[in-house]
């Protein structure tokens, strides 16, 4: 891991860094309680006992597994952080360790070699809950053509290509285009290309943005240039940027108006529409 010293806005695609160190106990307690709760505790009782799994099941594991991997990451972030402003430099210095940072030292130590893999199901798990997300729109998008309920990708492709306002659910047509940019770049991106699948060739940071404020991944993909351009050595990198806490943001500020859109517009159905 390093420290990320540039500062990067003009050239930088992905994540805005944090702005301020997080609590990370208030923010765990913000992302315990399910955002799609109200909307689904109406439908069929949040906690019900299910004998075969369906598509509302299926998002609330989804999101049970992308919350416990908050719930090792953040904590496990903040311990290395308050590592590498203190322990870390005194490793460097050659000077010994006070009782304090000895202690930390040996809390960083577990957690350390679990960071990147913490990290990395962090972004594959919001990846499953927004694909579980676009399976549970079926209950309100039943007429007419309708996007992919099996795949967030394909379900905002849908309403990207449309050319005429989405009938009554234009709003919400309207939101996916609009608000979820942070889906394409960083999640989709780095994930489809970056973990799952093949990627071009890359540079993986895994560090410290300016501030010390969290963990991030940068990544530098080096791309071929004209030669006249070849004088301006920043155009011949992209760098994408990767911030678990602002992606965790972005994600329940997306979740919380899907919740709250799905409620007003399930209560024009007198029983729950069949998928």
């Amino acid at each position: 891991m390093c420290t990320m010293t540039m500062d990067p806005y003009d050239f930088v695609r992905g994540s805005v860094p944090i702005e301020k160190r997080i609590n990370v106990r208030k923010t765990l307690a913000n992302y315990r309680s399910d955002p799609l709760y109200a909307f689904i505790d109406k439908l069929e009782g949040y906690h019900s006992i299910k004998v075969i799994e369906d598509h509302i099941s299926m998002y609330q594991h989804a999101y049970s597994w992308y919350y416990l991997s908050l719930e090792r990451f953040l904590p496990a972030m903040s311990l290395a952080i308050r590592w590498y402003k203190g322990p870390y430099w005194a490793l460097r210095e050659g000077r010994t360790y006070t009782e304090s940072e000895r202690k930390l030292a040996a809390k960083y130590t577990q957690v350390a070699r679990y960071l990147y893999l913490d990290f990395y199901n962090c972004l594959l798990y919001a990846r499953i809950v927004l694909d579980k997300v676009a399976g549970l729109t079926r209950l309100f998008l039943t007429q007419g053509n309708r996007p992919s309920f099996t795949s967030f990708n394909d379900h905002k492709k849908f309403f990207k290509k449309q050319t005429a306002p989405y009938g009554e659910h234009e709003e919400y047509a309207e939101y996916v285009r609009g608000n979820t940019e942070w889906f394409d770049t960083p999640l989709k991106e780095v994930r489809d290309h970056f973990i799952v699948h093949a990627s071009p060739r890359h540079l993986r940071i895994f560090g410290y943005p300016m501030g010390y404020n969290e963990l991030a991944l940068l990544i530098n993909v080096h791309i071929p240039v004209e030669p006249s351009r070849r004088s301006a050595p920043l155009r011949q990198v992209q760098y994408i940027r990767v911030s678990i806490p602002r992606l965790a943001e972005q994600m329940h500020e997306f979740l919380s108006w899907f919740n709250e859109y799905a409620l007003r517009k399930t209560q024009l159905d007198s029983k729950r529409p069949v998928a």
